[in-house]
C-alpha cells in the first residue's frame, strides 16, 4: 500500500499528487528496455512500484520545500532521450534557492561497464544550490535497476559539498545518516570511505553522507530498498533543516569566496574527474540538472 507517512509527505494534497503520479508511472511498456515491468516477477514488480512511489513522493516533497523557501516557483522541464537512457529533468530558480533540480531517469541500453542494459530501472536525483554560502550544495540520488542479464542493484551517492564549512552542520547531517544505518545494522565505514575517496576527492565534499558504490554492493530486495531510501530521506531532511537555519544568517566575503571555489570544484568534478558523469551522463543532462547557477574564474 502507498504510505505517505513512510516518506514524510505530510500534506494530503502532496500525498494525493504523489499517488496519482505513481499510478500513471507504473504503466508498463512491455518489451522496452528499462520500462518492462511486465517481465518482472510479482515480488520484483512490487519493489519496482515502491521505487515509483518513492520517486513521486520525493518530487512532491522537494518542490513543496522549494516553494516554501522561495515563496513561489516556476518549473522548467526538459525531457531528453539518448541511446543509453531517458531523462525527465525539472529545475526551479529563485532568491533563496538559486537553482534546484529533480530528475527521474531510466537506464535503457546502458553504458558498460558503468550501467547494464536494463529490464526495468529508475534513478531519482535531487540537487540544491542555495544562495547562502553557509548551506553548501546538495547532490543526492538513488539508483534502482533490474538488469537484462538477471542481476539487480540498488545504490546511490548522497552528500553535500560545503561552501563555508560549518562543523556543527556537518556533524548533524552525518548523525542523521548514521542513525538510519545503525537502525538497519549496516556498517557505514565502507560507504563513507567511498564517498570521500577515489577520483572525486578533489570535491572536498562534507563526508557526512555516503556512497553505496562500495562492497558490499547491494542487490534489490526489501531490506536494501529501505536502507537506501531511508538514508536518502534522512540526509535530505537534515540538509533542508540546516538550510532553513542558515539561509537568513549574515555571511562575509570569505564565505562567498569559499562558495565560489566549491562551485568551481563541482564543475571540475562533472567535466573532468567523475568517470561516471563523463562516460554515462550527457552534458545536456548534467549542465541542466546540477551545474551551479553561476561560476566565477
Amino acid at each position: 500500500m502507498f504510505n505517505c507517512n513512510l516518506f514524510r509527505i505530510e500534506t494530503p494534497a502532496a500525498c494525493f499528487i504523489a499517488l496519482l503520479f505513481a499510478m500513471f508511472a507504473s504503466n508498463a511498456i512491455a518489451g522496452n528496455p528499462g520500462y518492462d515491468i511486465e517481465a518482472l516477477s510479482p515480488e520484483q514488480a512490487q519493489l519496482a512500484n515502491r521505487m515509483l512511489a518513492f520517486g513521486a513522493q520525493i518530487e512532491a516533497k522537494h518542490f513543496a520545500n522549494m516553494k516554501q523557501l522561495n515563496g513561489q516557483i516556476e518549473i522548467e522541464q526538459r525531457k531528453l532521450s539518448f541511446d543509453n537512457a531517458d531523462y525527465d529533468i525539472k529545475v526551479i530558480r529563485g532568491e533563496v534557492i538559486e537553482k534546484a533540480g529533480f530528475t527521474i531517469s531510466v537506464t535503457t541500453n546502458g553504458v558498460k561497464p558503468y550501467t547494464q542494459p536494463a529490464t526495468w530501472s529508475r534513478v531519482v536525483q535531487v540537487n540544491i544550490h542555495p544562495r547562502s554560502p553557509l548551506a553548501g550544495y546538495l547532490h543526492a540520488f538513488v539508483a534502482f535497476s533490474y538488469d537484462a542479464n538477471g542481476t539487480s542493484s540498488i545504490g546511490g551517492w548522497m552528500d553535500f559539498v560545503s561552501g563555508a564549512y560549518i562543523e556543527e552542520d556537518v556533524a548533524a547531517i552525518k548523525e542523521s545518516v548514521d542513525q538510519v544505518l545503525e537502525a538497519h545494522n549496516v556498517d557505514s565505514g565502507p560507504y563513507r570511505t567511498a564517498v570521500c575517496s577515489g577520483p572525486r576527492r578533489q570535491l572536498q565534499n562534507s563526508c557526512a553522507g555516503i556512497s553505496f558504490y562500495a562492497p558490499p554492493f547491494l542487490q534489490v530486495n526489501a531490506k536494501n530498498f529501505a536502507v537506501v531510501t531511508e538514508t536518502f530521506l534522512a540526509l535530505y531532511d537534515a540538509f533542508i533543516k540546516t538550510l532553513e537555519k542558515r539561509m537568513n544568517e549574515e555571511f562575509n566575503v570569505e564565505d562567498v569566496l569559499a562558495q565560489e571555489a566549491m562551485r568551481q570544484r563541482w564543475i571540475i568534478d562533472q567535466m573532468v574527474t567523475d568517470p561516471y558523469a563523463q562516460n554515462v551522463i550527457p552534458y545536456e543532462v548534467r549542465s541542466f540538472q546540477n551545474f551551479p547557477p553561476s561560476v566565477k574564474y
